[in-house]
């Protein structure tokens, strides 16, 4: 049993790699990352591969905070209209008896 284990480890790597090799090849050939790669900042970024790192790094863990709140500006905005249109009376309920 000691024996089967690294073989499968060993194909599951392969795996794994195979299909990393797939996904790499697919971002390398998409027009839009082939055009930014030519550009002046891809080409600085592509010769630097630490401060694109630092960039990447930054830019993921600032969209973290940033959409918690735009999530905040909207619910707060579709609270107070719910409650400007309740408390102005654009909602009246159906139980009064005329």
């Amino acid at each position: 049993m000691a024996k089967e284990e690294p073989r499968s480890i060993s194909r599951d790597l392969k795996e794994l790699q195979r299909k990393l090799c797939l996904l790499i090849e697919f971002f390398q050939n998409n027009p839009k990352v082939m055009a930014f790669t030519k550009s002046p900042v891809g080409q600085y970024l592509d010769r630097h591969p630490f401060l694109a790192l630092a960039l990447l790094v930054f830019i993921v863990t600032s969209a973290v905070p940033v959409g918690f709140f735009l999530l905040l500006v909207i619910l707060t905005t579709l609270v107070a209209l719910v409650g400007v249109i309740i408390l102005e009376g654009g909602w009246r309920p159906h139980f009064e008896k005329h």
